[in-house]
């Protein structure tokens, strides 16, 4: 992430009107739906102004630079794993120089920020652990940018995850015609014991990791260079939930609760010898 105060150079992106048709984009989007469900529009503008006034002001207005900078970090890793200029004999990524001849780490970063400050980009791969760096040599820590440890960047990949979700499921209710329906698929199951979560979680992550890497290079074998002709965003997510979350709770009242009280039938009375 740009460090406070400093707006990224994104030429894609004009000034406020992003902004509010950025948070236009995702109330249109959920009270739309809500509206479809049966919602009252006068009771939704009740609850939205009761909530609003709950809520601080922000410490400094949204960047809508910020939009396409979190979303070209993890872009940046992925090409560093795909590009055979940038893998070794093995097939795994090299460790390279921030600058230099031959592969480097700012040749990554220009084909996704051609206007960003190479160093600063550099730094926000560092703070978001996405890349180690030994010596003068960088190389990345994983397949997938996990941004947990940057937390404005984390509030941004969610905004993101919400408005793509909500477009999606808005543009099929909208849509009268099968074929031109974009993914929507879930799988779910209301009866799931609290004790099996961790194991589920690690097996949902594990296999949906695996398979959005897979559907990942799929896209970038489709991906042409910036103004060469008529692009859009394309992505495909995943997500788990629970309802209601248990997991990461610091004290679970799911998990504390004594377990329900299952009726039993009353024990057969135990006959004796029938005597005559």
């Amino acid at each position: 992430m740009p460090p406070p105060g400093a707006k990224a150079r994104v030429t894609s992106v004009k000034g406020t009107d992003s902004v509010r048709d950025y948070a236009q984009d995702v109330l249109k989007q959920a009270l739309t739906i809500l509206v479809q469900t049966g919602h009252s529009p006068s009771d939704l503008t009740r609850m939205v102004r009761n909530l609003c006034s709950t809520l601080a002001e922000p410490e400094r207005p949204f960047d809508p630079g910020v939009i396409p900078y979190v979303a070209g970090l993890p872009h940046i890793v992925a090409h560093w794993y795909s590009d055979p200029a940038f893998r070794g004999p093995d097939g795994q990524p090299l460790r390279i120089p921030l600058r230099g001849r031959g592969p480097t780490l700012a040749g990554l970063i220009r084909r996704l920020f051609p206007h960003q400050d190479v160093t600063r980009v550099m730094q926000s791969l560092l703070r978001a652990n996405a890349i180690q760096r030994r010596g003068r040599l960088y190389g990345p820590t994983d397949r997938y940018v996990a941004l947990t440890r940057d937390l404005p960047s984390v509030h941004v990949h969610g905004l993101m995850s919400v408005a793509g979700m909500l477009r999606t499921v808005q543009h099929n209710i909208a849509s009268g015609d099968p074929s031109a329906t974009l993914l929507e698929r879930s799988a779910k199951n209301p009866y799931i014991p609290v004790r099996a979560l961790p194991e589920i979680h690690r097996r949902m992550k594990r296999e949906m990791t695996a398979l959005l890497w897979k559907l990942d290079g799929y896209l970038r074998s489709w991906e042409v260079a910036p103004g060469t002709e008529p692009t859009t965003h394309v992505g495909v997510g995943a997500y788990a939930y629970e309802d209601p979350i248990v997991t990461g709770k610091k004290a679970s009242q799911a998990a504390h609760d004594p377990p329900p009280r299952v009726r039993r039938r009353p024990a057969a009375r135990r006959r004796g010898p029938r005597r005559r």
